[in-house]
């Protein structure tokens, strides 16, 4: 979609191994902001590790 020129949703690709979805939320709940702030400014592939 973004190579066409259209309008695109940014995707944010959570690259984690197996875990529960707690630790994830602890783990992706500080980078919340950080991710906001990526998308506001263009980014519309964030990929997370």
């Amino acid at each position: 979609m973004v190579a066409t020129g259209r309008e695109a949703p940014a995707v944010v690709w959570v690259r984690v191994g197996n875990t529960r979805r707690a630790a994830i939320l602890v783990w992706f709940e500080p980078l919340i902001q950080q991710i906001v702030e990526m998308v506001d400014s263009g980014n519309r592939l964030i990929e997370l590790r």
